[in-house]
Formats: C-alpha cells, structure tokens, sequence
C-alpha cells in the first residue's frame, strides 16, 4: 500500500513538473507580441540569406582577386622572361649571321687563314658600327686564337673568364650558349657564344673512300659578343608598394640580377628554394613563407623560365601587398553587408510595426474591455483590407457584450436588493421578537461597516461584515420569549440558553451557501479578548476578526439603547466603558478604529441612518448588565 501511494505520489509530481514545464511553453508564447514575431521573421528572412550571399560573395571575389593578382604577377614576370628571350634569340642570330657571312666572304682551306684575312677587321669592325650597344665581338677559333674588338674598355677578370668558359662550352655543345655576368659599372650583359661551321676546301689530290670526287673537310669558328641586356627598361616603379619586385636566378640558385626595395627577400626567397623550382619546373607560382629577422613574410613568387638558358624571371610580391585589394574587398563587403543588414533592421522594425498595428490596437481594446471598459471601441481609422471588417465586427460584438453586461449588472442589481431586503427581512423577523430591540440589528451593522472602514478592509469585507451583523442575532429565534423579555438578571440556566442563540444562528445559516462567510460573526461575536467569552472561550487572535468588529459594535449599541433589562447611558458613558474593556473584552485596535470613526461622526450617522426606518420604542427601567 505504501508502494501505491509513492507511486501515485510521483505520477502526480511528474504530471505537476509537465504541467509546469508546458505552462512556461505557453507563458512564453503568451508574453511573446506579434510585432516580435512578425520582427523576426522578416528580420531573418532579409539577414540570412543577405549574409548567407554576402559570404557567398566575398569567398568568390577573393578567389577571383587572388587569381587576378596570379595573373598580373605572371604577365610581369612573362613580359620580362619573354623580353629576354627574344633579345638573346636576336643576338643569337645576329651572331650566327656574322658567322655565315664571314665564311662565305672568304673562301680558304682553313680556319687560321680566315682569321688572318686582311678584309675581318674592317668587316668586323662595320658590323660593331650597325650594333652600337656591343660591347665585346670575338671571332675565334676552336682553341680560343682569334680576333677581337670592343669599346675599348678594360674587361673584368670575371668577364673574361665567363667569355672563355662560354667558349669553351660552345665547342663541345656545338650550339649557342648564353652568359650572364656584369660589368664594371654594374650593367647586366650577356654572353653570347655562337659556333658557325666552315667548309675548308681541303687538299684537292685527295680523293674520298670510294675513289669520286674529293669531300671538303669542315672546321668551325666561334663568335662571341658580350651586349648589356635591356633590364632597365623594364616597367618596374621603384618605392612602390603595389608593383611587384623581380630578379633573374638561374638553375644554380644563383641571383643575376635583382631589382627590388628589399634585398632580404631576394636572399629568403633563394634559401627557401626558388632555384630549385626554376631548375625542376621552370615556370610555376608558388606561396613562400619567409623567414625575416624575427617577422614572417608570406611571399608569392611566379618563375617563368628564359627559352635557351637555365634562367628564370622571379616576379614577387608579399601576400600582404599582392592580397590587400581582396581583404579590401572583403572589408567593404561586409561593411556594406552590415549597412545592408542595419537597413533590413529597420525595414523589419518598420513593417512589423505597420502590419501589427491593427493587431496591437485590437488586442489593447481587447483588453480594456475584459478590464470593465465596455464603451471602448476598435477606432477602424487607417485599417486596411481585412482588419477593416474584422474592427468592425470587434465593436459590434463589443457592443453586445455591452448590452448584456448591462443586463447581467441590473439583474445582479436586483439580486442584490433582493438579497439585501432578505437579510433585512431576517433581522425583522429577531426584532419582531423582542420590540425593545428594534432596529438593533441594522445599527450593528452600520456601527460594524464605519469599524471596518477605518481597519483599511477592502469595500467587499466591509460588505461581509455588514451582513454578518445584520444577522448576528437570528439565533435568538430559537430562544424562549420569556428568557428574551425577562425585565430581571437571568438564573444562571436562563443565561446557558441565552447563550445558546450565537450557535443556533450559525445552526441556521450554515445551509445557505451564501451566507457561510458570514458565520464567523454570528457565533462568535460574544467572545472576550481575554478569553471569558462565548460559546467556545476563544481569545485573542483566535478571535475572527469579523466577531471582534461585531462584539464592539454590539456592545456600544446595547449600552446606548433601552433593554428589558436596562435603561439606555448616554454615549460618553459607552465610550469610556468601550475603552475601559480595550485589552480584556475587545481587541485594542478594534477599539481605536471604533473610536477614530466615532469622532470622525461616522457612528451617530450611521446610527440616524439605521433608525431612520424604525419607530420610538417605549423605555423600561434599567437594570444590572447587558446579555
């Protein structure tokens, strides 16, 4: 059995914490206003795919910036590669045609004649005079011997020693070779080496393997010319942070040229194996990072290789530099996203509040209405659509619940009455008993609402506590009228039955639903404060205070009206006999709001009001104590 009731005691505690669970659900809900909802919604529908797209569109401008920044850095190093390329071809060919002139301007049998030929100078000398920018031309043979012109200047002991070397790599490739070195004064040239086949006329008595004409034996000269390469021309701005940097290296990782505001890098960017990459790939863009000091630098580098030679261009660009436009442009994108989002914000707040308008005006008459407002009315000025019928249909219907509000109020009115002159009728019926009490019943009950006005009880207590007094004594049908009319004191079994009247009233009373409130101050309204009342002995705050309120009221107006038993004091003497009881009969504060309404003349104006209606009653000689 215990089991069960711990069982059914956690079902109704689970169901109590569901209930409390769902009850904050719709709490939520009914705290929630339209125009929130009506605000997000339109706030979300604009925000979410704006940002959704604005992310969208900054990733696709980035990756199209970036590519463009690829671009332009592989169109600088590509203009300079190719630049380079068709300068070295055409001096290439420049050469080979000096070459294939000069063997076809002298005819000998061998290479040392053709060297010793009185016509080469000048010949040599006329083609340095259609090429200004030559530096060096050597036309030699195999083993170096040969003849040389130039501008007159001292050669570095590094240039001629890249001249020999490129001779000699020359006569074992059997193919143009190209140099790099730089002058004195620091101008990048180049080294050009071109091997140019001769046909030697040979020794005519000689005859070929297979006894025919004889076969001319062949040999080759070597030209050489050392040109400065246009480097300078290029369309490079110097201290300018957005124009890439360049510099040529070759597949030794050596640098041969550099031109940039920043020599560190070029020396990184060779540690971190660009020559690698131009000997493996020879044209490529790749991100480097670099190591600076204690500063890491991101740079992109594009290599583009250099046709008949192992030099590339290396066109470079810090990351920072090269990709400021795109995190440019993703900051004004999303400025301008916000900006966007600001404005969707306040087009939202805008439109929630425009279309809840109409919804937030009739939800506030609404609610004036279930306040007691029933003359308030949807003003239909400014709705559109089906707001307008909607307003209009709202104050029709307010204007039947009006009506029958007022027919509810004037029939509750007339229950009222009806229930009043009922009480009244009761207390008629105890006064009908017992003349010389007439009217008591209603004094007691103004003298009883003036007390509980000046408690500070609200108008509907005061109310209850009217009506308990009206009908504080209905008990006393059930007394004798002889022990009601007894002019003496009565024996002590009289007074036990006189006693009896407080539980017969609150015998009557209790099966009327209506009245069951006011029970408190029909059987209790003859106990003491200290404890020596009637019928249950109850004290102090034990006391309802409904009973407290009424015992004072009675007890004034006993003294201050004719009794079977005794003749009426004047008010003073009720008063101080009043305030003599404070703290033994009556409860203190009780006392002091009875006196405070006395003085106020609450209590002979509700006494005049009460008599108003009842007639002079004959006096009776007085005698010892009110019952």
């Amino acid at each position: 059995m215990a089991k069960k009731d711990e069982s059914n005691t956690a079902t109704v505690q689970h169901g109590t914490a569901d209930g409390e669970h769902a009850g904050g659900k719709r709490g939520f809900f009914r705290r929630l206003r339209l125009r929130h909802l009506l605000f997000l919604l339109l706030l979300f529908t604009g925000i979410i795919p704006l940002l959704l797209s604005s992310f969208r569109l900054i990733e696709v401008n980035r990756s199209i910036l970036r590519d463009q920044e690829t671009v332009l850095l592989t169109s600088s190093a590509k203009v300079l590669a190719e630049d380079l390329s068709d300068d070295l071809a055409r001096r290439n060919e420049q050469l080979r045609q000096l070459g294939h002139g000069l063997v076809a301007r002298g005819a000998v049998s061998d290479v040392e004649s053709l060297l010793r030929a009185e016509w080469l100078m000048p010949y040599m000398a006329r083609f340095q005079e259609y090429n200004p920018e030559l530096v060096v031309l050597n036309v030699l043979s195999r083993d170096g011997v040969g003849v040389q012109i130039g501008s007159g200047r001292r050669l570095a002991a590094h240039v001629r020693e890249a001249l020999q070397a490129s001779l000699g790599d020359a006569a074992r490739e059997q193919s143009g070779l190209f140099r790099f070195v730089q002058l004195a004064d620091q101008t990048p040239s180049a080294v050009v080496t071109v091997p140019v086949p001769v046909e030697l006329l040979g020794d005519p008595d000689a005859a070929s393997v297979d006894g025919g004409t004889p076969t001319p034996a062949t040999d080759q000269i070597i030209i050489q010319g050392l040109f400065p390469l246009q480097l300078e021309a290029l369309p490079v701005r110097e201290n300018d942070a957005d124009t890439e940097s360049l510099m040529l290296v070759d597949g030794n990782g050596d640098l041969l040229w550099g031109r940039g505001d920043r020599p560190e890098i070029e020396a990184a960017l060779l540690e971190a194996g660009v020559a690698t990459d131009v000997s493996r790939l020879m044209s490529v863009t790749r991100e480097y990072p670099l190591q600076i000091g204690t500063d890491e630098v991101s740079t992109l580098a594009r290599l583009v290789g250099i046709d008949g030679t192992d030099w590339a261009v290396v066109a470079y660009k810090s990351t920072d530099v090269a990709f400021k436009e795109v995190e440019r442009m993703a900051e004004t994108t999303l400025v301008s996203s916000l900006i966007l989002v600001l404005v969707a914000m306040i087009f939202a707040l805008v439109a929630a509040e425009w279309l809840s308008q109409p919804f937030q005006r009739l939800a506030e008459t609404t609610h004036e209405i279930a306040a007691g407002k029933l003359d308030r009315r949807v003003n239909p000025e400014g709705l559109a659509f089906e707001m307008a019928s909607l307003a209009d249909d709202f104050n029709r219907m307010g204007d039947y619940v009006a009506n029958y509000v007022e027919q509810l109020q004037q029939a509750a009115k007339q229950n009222r009455q009806l229930f009043i002159s009922t009480i009244r009728a009761f207390a008629a019926t105890i006064d009908a008993k017992d003349p010389y009490t007439r009217g008591h019943s209603e004094r007691v009950a103004s003298y009883s609402r003036s007390i509980a006005r000046y408690l500070g009880l609200p108008k509907d207590v005061q109310e209850r506590v009217w009506v308990s007094a009206v009908l504080h004594d209905i008990g006393k049908i059930g007394v004798e009228d002889r022990i009601l009319k007894k002019g003496g004191v009565l024996t002590p079994d009289e007074f036990e039955q006189m006693k009896m009247h407080t539980i017969i009233g609150a015998d009557i009373v209790t099966p009327i639903a209506e009245l069951r409130d006011m029970i408190p101050g029909i059987r209790w309204h003859h106990e003491a404060w200290n404890g020596s009342g009637y019928p249950d002995g109850l004290k102090a705050e034990q006391i309802p205070l409904m009973a407290r309120i009424i015992g004072v009221a009675d007890t004034f107006d006993a003294i201050t009206t004719n009794r079977p038993y005794q003749s009426a004091y004047d008010t003073d003497y009720a008063l101080k006999t009043i305030k003599k009881l404070a703290g033994a009969k009556f409860d203190a504060k009780i006392v002091t709001a009875f006196l405070l309404a006395y003085e106020a003349g609450h209590i002979e104006h509700a006494r005049k009001k009460a008599d108003s209606s009842t007639s002079e009653r004959p006096l009776a000689t007085p005698v010892a104590a009110a019952r």
